[in-house]
């Protein structure tokens, strides 16, 4: 049985394409009785969004990135994201990540048992995008 290794150049090539200078949207969402999952669309998820109590959306536009030899995958420079809840606390069981205006979510990331953020408090994700073979 044959072997197949994806070039680091590949890797590059296909990030490249996939995320560099896109722009990105990373959300928090409270799934609680709505069954939504990674496959469900970026519409879907956006219904369960958070709204006010100081929460906003982290938007930005994704940089160049490059080949970890460590880890022999192509990495994205880490997304930061910071949450704040002003005014009242927020209550959230999902961080979701979109990228451009794509109809369907990037990857999501659920909190088990749900998060409250209390009033004044503030929370930091840390998000790599990453391609390997």
């Amino acid at each position: 049985m044959a072997t197949t290794t994806i070039s680091q150049a590949e890797l590059g090539r296909v990030s490249a394409d996939a995320y560099e200078t896109k722009g990105y949207r990373i959300s928090l969402g409270y799934n609680n009785t709505a069954g939504l999952t990674a496959e469900s669309t970026t519409a879907a998820w956006d219904a369960v969004k958070l709204s006010g109590n100081g929460y906003a959306d982290v938007t930005g536009t994704i940089a160049t990135g490059s080949y970890n030899t460590t880890t022999q995958r192509y990495e994205m420079p880490q997304l930061e994201a910071t949450f704040t809840a002003s005014g009242g606390s927020l209550t959230y069981d999902t961080v979701y990540v979109v990228i451009d205006s794509y109809t369907q979510v990037h990857s999501i990331s659920v909190e088990s048992p749900a998060i409250t953020l209390a009033d004044g408090s503030s929370v930091l994700y840390r998000i790599t995008l990453a391609a390997d073979d």
